[in-house]
């Protein structure tokens, strides 16, 4: 039994990297491509403890984005790549379901600007 524990913390490490590495694959291609105006680099973090959920990863529950752009974002271009996540719903629900609470917008300094509760867009209670 424990080692079947092993095993499935392996997995869901897996499949929590390989989705960060999608998402900044696909940030690093659009804005190669110029189709959007920022660069983007997601990476795993706390989170909000108090965006808990029956999923949540124990420790490192939150879906980090940092904007890589070199100058600061106006609260209107942080909201907007934060909609640019949250409108989906796919996206969203794949996140919360490999244990992710929290979505963080930081800007390139490492100030984290503002933050969703991934469970409540969904409205899972």
């Amino acid at each position: 039994m424990w080692w079947n524990k092993i095993i499935s913390w392996f997995s869901e490490i897996g499949e929590r990297s390989r989705c960060v590495k999608e998402f900044n694959n696909a940030a690093k291609t659009a804005f190669v491509a110029n189709i959007v105006p920022v660069y983007l680099k997601a990476e795993i973090s706390r989170g909000n403890s108090s965006f808990k959920h029956a999923f949540s990863h124990f420790f490192l529950s939150g879906f980090r984005i940092r904007t890589m752009t070199g100058r600061y974002m106006s609260a209107t271009e942080v909201e907007e790549v934060g909609q640019a996540v949250v409108s989906n719903q796919e996206l969203t629900r794949k996140l919360v379901t490999l244990g992710f609470d929290t979505l963080e917008i930081m800007n390139p300094e490492g100030k984290k600007v503002k933050e969703w509760q991934l469970t409540a867009l969904l409205q899972i209670r």
